[in-house]
């Protein structure tokens, strides 16, 4: 049974679901770029099937894949963020899209910019509720602030950067990519590192390849295998320890970035270690305007999984203001009552942390 909380009821903002169209529907959503991609996932319910229920309370948060109400439409999505109580939403790619537009294929790029395009209008039909990411081929810093600029003028207000790969192969730090972190700056668009960005990050593909490490498939359980459990927030770790002690905060303090569906029970140990490793470097202490904590608390924003013990965090490591509510609808991940769950959770912390922690946090990510 799914838990409703009536103070923040209606207001909740939601940094983690996904678009979820069914395969058939790629060409129509999406485009025939798109489209030629989603054969090999046609037999698979998750990606294909059509048979929405009724829009229910209970409905909205058990039906999963592409049969959830509202996965797939942005009329429906706004009738089932009503029923949740869930005001804006943050929206990411079905992570197979996501991989057909970063991959090497020739029409990769024609696949982003079918996706870019329906980002764009979606955003238009949610009214301000709605936030798809859109996406960016970071290959060229060239080509990415082009993308950006593109996509901002048409009324995005977040995008999806893959961080398992350098930025035009250099730092993120690097003066030859602040060009794009300015333009993302000043056209508002919120910068997110969700997992499926992190392939490239290791140097070998062997590391998980041993019986109680590889992932299963899409059609059989556990996509994400137990390798990817224990390491996926490792390249938004690597990351952003280039961009915090790097000054790219401190030169773009307008920059927002959300750290999503990578957990974060180590976002408090992580921020322990910046501030630590700041006292063995003396160009950090001269040359850095703020500390890592700041930075985290006026410029970052991290989503739990629902079954983490976030409060427990906070009274460890502090920084109440980072952490925010995510769904993952229509994903099975995110579990049957993720607002229970988690507000169960944070309650221990008190009425003020729930009203933070549930609407306040993500405003950073989802202004109005």
């Amino acid at each position: 049974m799914t838990t409703s909380l009536p103070a923040v009821h209606g207001r909740i903002n939601d940094l983690d679901s996904h678009l979820q169209v069914p395969v058939s529907r790629w060409a129509e959503v999406f485009g025939e770029a798109t489209a030629r991609f989603g054969d090999r996932f046609a037999n698979i319910a998750l990606f294909n099937a059509t048979d929405e229920p009724e829009l229910t309370v209970d409905s909205v948060w058990t039906t999963k894949g592409t049969n959830a109400p509202g996965a797939s439409t942005p009329e429906g999505r706004l009738a089932a963020m009503d029923v949740m109580g869930v005001d804006r939403q943050l929206i990411f790619p079905q992570v197979v899209v996501a991989a057909a537009a970063w991959s090497q294929h020739p029409a990769a790029p024609s696949v982003l910019r079918e996706f870019n395009d329906a980002v764009m209008r979606w955003t238009t039909a949610g009214k301000g509720r709605l936030r798809p990411t859109a996406l960016l081929d970071l290959s060229t810093i060239e080509g990415a602030v082009a993308e950006a600029e593109r996509i901002a003028a048409g009324g995005a207000r977040a995008v999806f950067i893959q961080d398992g790969i350098a930025p035009g192969g250099r730092s993120p730090a690097s003066a030859e990519v602040d060009p794009l972190w300015a333009v993302l700056a000043e056209a508002g668009l919120a910068v997110t590192l969700h997992i499926g960005g992190q392939d490239g990050f290791f140097g070998s593909a062997v590391w998980p390849d041993a019986d109680l490490l590889r992932p299963g498939s899409f059609s059989t359980g556990e996509p994400v295998g137990p390798h990817m459990l224990a390491t996926m927030h490792l390249a938004a770790q690597n990351y952003l320890s280039a961009m915090v002690f790097g000054g790219v905060f401190d030169r773009h303090p307008t920059l927002r970035v959300g750290i999503i569906e990578l957990g974060a029970m180590w976002i408090g140990p992580f921020v322990d270690l910046l501030e630590d490793r700041i006292e063995m470097s003396r160009r950090l202490r001269d040359g850095l305007q703020r500390r890592p904590t700041d930075v985290f608390v006026d410029q970052v924003r991290v989503t739990p999984f629902f079954w983490e013990r976030t409060a427990r965090q906070i009274e460890r490591y502090g920084m109440p203001e980072i952490y925010a509510f995510s769904s993952d609808f229509p994903h099975p991940e995110g579990g049957t009552d993720p607002i229970g769950r988690m507000g169960a959770d944070i309650a221990l912390l008190g009425e003020a942390a729930v009203e933070a922690f549930f609407v306040h946090n993500a405003e950073l990510l989802l202004p109005a």
